[in-house]
């Protein structure tokens, strides 16, 4: 293929999409050109089916204009037969018309006649030509900074806002999608990409898209106000804590004090009560026990002396009695 191109001279490439009021086609790209090889001038054009059913036959002519745009001659009833083209695919750029006048400089197509799978059988209602160019800006360029907002409304609708490229445009007879797909005025959702229309309506409104930026501003200024205020309470709140750590410390400390002369106070107060109790517990072993038991420790004892001379006495008694 890549050959083939090299034997070709370009006369003429359009490269504008074209459309007209009811046309259930469009023309893509048109190509005028002059074979080297044999000096033939062919005309070819790309076309596009808008029809939900698929395309089976066309029929269109071709007019053909000087270098001074003046028309020469008009080839009628050319034809694609046998065709299956389902909506929305592209079609016709390799079928060549062969031009017999070598003058021409430029070609017109006028679609005649259009034949779908479903029966329908579209009929050009006189001599009309593809008059309206369908143009869409950059979505980029069109959104400017408002297009990050786009974005995240196409992410939290779950939605490649990747893919929506164009900036779209709505008219009473069709509507152009974000993605390039054209659609008809009472359809929905897009036929290539199937994103709501009302959706992508509101969604691509410049001045909603500005307003829902300045929300977002405002609502960062005031996230960033809290978290500096989240800082400063921070702040204010570790010094306090700092402070209720050393009052803390302080409280435990005196605690630990307190606690320890109470222990000393105890031990004193202890040891004053067994020192009680010992003295208690020794006059009771010496006085009161020993009396309780029926001994009288404090009775006079006789002395030695006396108890030896009764003991005499009574051993001189027995002898004279013997």
């Amino acid at each position: 293929m890549a050959m083939a191109e090299e034997r070709l001279k370009m006369i003429e490439t359009q490269n504008d999409t074209m459309w007209f009021s009811g046309a259930p086609l469009l023309i893509c790209a048109v190509r005028l050109a002059l074979e080297l090889d044999t000096g033939e001038v062919f005309a070819s054009a790309k076309f596009q089916n808008l029809y939900p059913s698929a395309l089976t036959g066309m029929e269109f002519d071709v007019i053909c204009y000087d270098q001074f745009r003046n028309p020469i001659q008009r080839l009628t009833g050319l034809r694609f037969d046998d065709l299956h083209e389902e909506r929305n695919s592209e079609f016709g750029y390799e079928r060549r018309i062969e031009i017999p006048v070598i003058e021409t400089r430029n070609v017109e197509y006028i679609l005649k006649q259009a034949v779908f799978e479903d029966g329908t059988v579209w009929n050009n209602p006189g001599d009309v030509r593809y008059d309206t160019r369908l143009e869409q800006q950059s979505i980029y360029t069109a959104q400017g900074d408002l297009n990050k907002q786009f974005l995240d409304i196409c992410t939290r609708s779950g939605i490649n806002g990747l893919n929506l490229v164009l900036q779209p445009e709505f008219s009473e007879e069709y509507w152009l999608c974000a993605c390039g797909g054209f659609n008809w005025h009472d359809e929905e959702k897009c036929s290539r990409c199937n994103v709501n229309r009302e959706w992508l309506r509101k969604s691509t409104d410049l001045q909603l898209l500005r307003e829902k930026k300045e929300t977002q501003e405002n609502r960062s200024k005031e996230i960033q106000q809290q978290l500096a205020a989240m800082k400063t309470t921070y702040a204010d709140t570790k010094a306090q804590q700092s402070e209720f750590e050393a009052r803390k410390a302080h409280l435990l400390t005196e605690q630990r004090k307190e606690k320890k002369k109470k222990i000393r106070k105890r031990m004193r107060i202890t040891g004053v009560v067994l020192v009680v109790l010992a003295v208690l517990i020794y006059l009771l072993m010496t006085f009161v026990f020993p009396r309780f038991l029926g001994r009288d420790d404090s009775a006079p004892k006789e002395s030695s002396a006396s108890v030896q001379t009764s003991a005499k006495a009574a051993s001189v008694s027995d002898e004279s009695m013997i």
